[in-house]
């Protein structure tokens, strides 16, 4: 007779490689086709053994409450949505970071270090950056001054200002944009 889910769960819980193997054969393929509903099948198969990780790592957080099909779905939605998430972040960033006004404006922000014949004309260039930056409108100015000179993520700027994501994208490239047609003016 074979062991119930519950079973093969309190088993995994207590360290047992084979117990979460035969879990593994027993719903790897609905798993499979579930992740592969989000993601593309490479990604699905990488977010499967993500998942088995997470479970054996993990198997403490089932609790014998619900079926352990359903916290395994749940699992592997989560991950599904959160490869997702990054994707469309990143994709994002990419188009962002295409636009060339973004990328004049984004050059004076490079962590190179300038050669000394170059670094008095360097400081020159960036003190006047700075300067217009302080002129830059203020909501504009704050995601600029967190996303480039501090070195914050997206979500993290979202977070610290209690605004989308979306919304710190769209002040990101309006700031840079506009940087980038007053630095025509002044530099």
């Amino acid at each position: 007779m074979a062991e119930s889910d519950a079973e093969l769960m309190r088993r995994i819980q207590a360290g047992n490689a084979e117990a979460l193997e035969r879990l593994m054969e027993r719903h790897g393929r609905l798993l499979r086709v579930h992740l592969e509903r989000y993601v593309d099948a490479s990604t699905a198969q990488d977010l499967q053994q993500e998942l088995w990780l997470r479970v054996w790592q993990r198997a403490e957080q089932w609790e014998g409450r619900g079926s352990v099909v359903g916290w395994l779905l749940a699992i592997a939605t989560n991950l599904a949505l959160n490869a997702l998430r990054s994707r469309r972040r990143a994709d994002s960033l990419d188009a962002l970071m295409e636009d060339e006004e973004w990328e004049a404006a984004a050059s004076l922000f490079e962590a190179s270090t300038p050669a000394p014949e170059d670094e008095a004309i360097w400081r020159e260039r960036l003190e006047r950056v700075m300067a217009l930056i302080d002129q830059m409108p203020g909501d504009k100015q704050t995601v600029l001054r967190l996303a480039r000179l501090q070195e914050k993520t997206l979500p993290q700027i979202a977070a610290q200002l209690g605004i989308p994501v979306g919304t710190v994208k769209s002040r990101l490239h309006h700031a840079m944009r506009w940087l980038a047609e007053h630095m025509e003016d002044e530099l």
